[in-house]
């Protein structure tokens, strides 16, 4: 059940409008086009979150700029969101907050040319009932599609991208990664000639050996990982994370079967409820019995790769 403060920050958000709303009304009526965004959270958060925002912006403001303060990490994420420019803010480690002001003028940055600033998006609030207005869209860089041509990947009938570890599991309060021997048991399953496994992601704290699985974690950067998935994969096996959101709202296309695996349904592309903008891609979610994704059996993942 809902508590009174939620409850309370709804029934405000709905009469007086969220923050978002209201520094939006003040832009309409300001002569100043320029919008900041500081941004130092997760990955998906950007397509699902901050792109909408983005493209309210723009269809709102005429001939508007909008800028993102960030960490160097997520400067490759940024440029598929068609911002205006991206200043990186020096040895910014995940979640640490700044003050706005300091860290503008540290970069040479002065704000008063901007309609509004936001030192802490709240996207889950501010999209609360109108996630479908403005759909999230990636706009792929081909510069990228050559990216992929460094790893040396076999020509098989299927390669399908693995995601067995989102490395953010620890910022939830419930289990947000399939159990590693479910993996490997999958990789065996599917240890014929014709299938290549490559396990995508950040972390490779547990091993995944077998001769039809090539482990590319910590070997690759965004747009490599992206460069893969889009030029090399035919399949995309990811729970929800970064990786699985990111390469669902490319606007691109090429097939690509994504099969999503859930504790929460209530999360992420899920409940954002808006289509791929790629038309090939093919996505099957899988949520887990009693929703958590330690009860997702190999029987269903692997029957959901065989459809």
């Amino acid at each position: 059940m809902p508590s009174l403060r939620f409850l309370a920050r709804r029934f405000s958000d709905r009469t007086f409008g969220t923050a978002f709303d209201r520094a939006m009304a003040r832009a309409r009526e300001d002569s100043r086009r320029k919008f900041l965004f500081f941004w130092n959270r997760g990955l998906g958060d950007i397509a699902l979150g901050l792109v909408p925002l983005f493209r309210r912006i723009r269809s709102e403001i005429q001939g508007p700029t909008i800028e993102v303060l960030t960490r160097e990490e997520l400067r490759p994420a940024f440029e598929l969101t068609g911002v205006d420019a991206i200043h990186v803010v020096p040895n910014l480690q995940r979640e640490a907050r700044v003050e706005l002001p300091r860290a503008c003028a540290a970069l040479g940055i002065a704000l008063e040319p901007y309609a509004a600033a936001f030192d802490y998006p709240d996207p889950n609030r501010w999209l609360d009932g109108r996630r479908t207005e403005h759909p999230p869209v990636l706009a792929w860089k081909p510069a990228w599609d050559g990216l992929a041509a460094r790893f040396d990947i076999p020509r098989r009938k299927r390669v399908i991208a693995a995601h067995v570890s989102t490395e953010t599991a620890k910022y939830y309060g419930y289990v947000k990664d399939w159990p590693a021997d479910r993996w490997r048991e999958l990789f065996k399953r599917h240890d014929d000639g014709d299938t290549q496994w490559i396990l995508v992601g950040q972390g490779a704290d547990q091993a995944f050996d077998g001769p039809n699985v090539i482990d590319l974690r910590g070997a690759t950067s965004f747009p490599e990982v992206m460069s893969l998935v889009r030029n090399r994969c035919t399949a995309l096996i990811a729970p929800d994370g970064g990786i699985l959101t990111m390469a669902y709202y490319l606007d691109v296309q090429f097939p690509l079967d994504v099969v999503s695996l859930w504790s929460d349904p209530r999360q992420g592309i899920l409940l954002q409820g808006c289509d791929s903008p790629n038309a090939r891609l093919r996505h099957t979610p899988l949520v887990a019995p009693a929703e958590d994704l330690r009860n997702l059996s190999v029987d269903a993942v692997s029957a959901a790769l065989g459809h």
